[in-house]
């Protein structure tokens, strides 16, 4: 049985931040990733906001995996009334972009160990034992570990962490020709429950989703493109599971802490996921690098600062589940009333004496006002959506 120090499940943006940071710190974590490509299969509707890039230095190395940059967004809630924010964001290659993270983290001394399924993680009483199938079929032996396996957290699961739940199902077009000039959100109770759909023009290319709890998520992917008039050759199709409800409340256990979608960690309002994937990754690798250092000096580290550190974060905030949980639960009728306010207005520049008016008119509408905290939870979820939900 090979002994290591540091061991990393999967090797999505927040698997591979984790270990970019731990190497930082100078430890060499091995990432166990059982697909043969970094990147692949992609299942990501392929936005990343300009915040990530700040976060991560990514800036000087662009070019490598970046499409389009958009500067706003237009959001429609009714038929034929938009709703405007000020975005800055970028659509993205994917694949590209987990193998930029993946580069950086070898070229930093990290080994990431292809075609390697961990199968199953026993307990030990000093670390964990780690068996895994595919081409480099082997044991190990760890001191301590790092999930970042998705959302089905099997891994996760046998080691008494929750799965995610509930989880939405998307589905993605990979349309020929560019049939939008920003980034579009479409959002209708009746055809697309508890999500939206979407529009994401690239270069000679769009991506057309959506994201719904309804059974027949194609048929109604096949109804927009054409109420939308998107004519272009399919070129790709995509799918995949979303967890919903944001961050799960156990994020750490003794020699072990979850990130990325294992941990929940995903916008609860765009069900975007990558800078908080990272974000967590980044804490992770901190925290760890604390915990391997206390381990020498006997100080006891504790895990549980990962916990604290993450909550100091907007995304954490629980407006953000309030949000989601009320406004994919109104009507039409609601969302139509509230298009009809902030029609043709850029939501996050609504200040003074604007913000007064649209009270005003929120203050004539019942149905509106019938539940003015559920309003307060939209404007403050959406405004954390907006640097979080990419």
């Amino acid at each position: 049985m090979e002994r290591i120090g540091i061991a990393i499940v999967g090797a999505g943006p927040a698997g591979l931040q984790a270990a970019i940071t731990l190497s930082q710190l100078n430890y060499q974590p091995i990432v166990f990733e059982e697909h043969s490509v970094i990147g692949q299969p992609i299942q990501c509707g392929e936005g990343l906001s300009i915040q990530a890039f700040h976060d991560f230095s990514l800036e000087e190395d662009m070019d490598a995996f970046c499409v389009r940059e958009f500067k706003k967004c237009k959001i429609m809630m009714s038929e034929n009334k938009a709703v405007y924010g000020d975005v800055h964001a970028f659509s993205i290659r994917r694949d590209a972009f987990d193998q930029y993270l993946a580069k950086r983290a070898t070229d930093m001394g990290v080994e990431i160990l292809l075609s390697t399924k961990v199968t199953k993680v026993v307990r030990l009483s000093d670390g964990f034992q780690i068996i895994t199938s595919g081409e480099k079929k082997k044991e190990y032996r760890c001191d301590m570990l790092i999930i970042a396996e998705g959302y089905k957290a099997k891994i996760a699961r046998d080691l008494n962490f929750p799965q995610p739940t509930p989880l939405i199902k998307a589905l993605e077009y990979k349309v020929e020709g560019e049939w939008r000039d920003d980034l579009e959100f479409y959002f209708d109770a009746k055809k697309y429950p508890s999500g939206y759909c979407w529009i994401f023009p690239r270069k000679g290319e769009t991506n057309v989703g959506i994201a719904t709890t309804a059974k027949d998520r194609k048929k109604r992917l096949d109804d927009f493109l054409k109420e939308k008039e998107i004519t272009g050759s399919i070129m790709n199709k995509i799918g995949g599971q979303i967890p919903m409800n944001g961050p799960i409340n156990k994020l750490y256990d003794t020699g072990v802490i979850v990130v990325g979608d294992t941990a929940g960690m995903v916008n609860p309002i765009f069900y975007g996921g990558i800078r908080l994937a990272m974000t967590s990754g980044e804490i992770a690798g901190k925290i760890v690098a604390h915990y391997m250092n206390s381990l020498n000096d006997n100080s006891r580290y504790n895990l549980s600062n990962y916990h604290k550190t993450l909550k100091k974060y907007q995304f954490m905030k629980k407006v953000n589940l309030k949000c989601h949980l009320f406004f994919y639960s109104r009507s039409n009728e609601y969302l139509e009333k509230l298009s009809m306010i902030l029609e043709g207005k850029y939501i996050n520049r609504i200040e003074k004496w604007e913000k007064i008016k649209v009270i005003g008119k929120i203050l004539k509408c019942p149905i509106l006002l019938r539940h003015p905290l559920g309003l307060y939870w939209i404007y403050r979820g959406f405004k954390i959506a907006r640097d979080w939900g990419f």
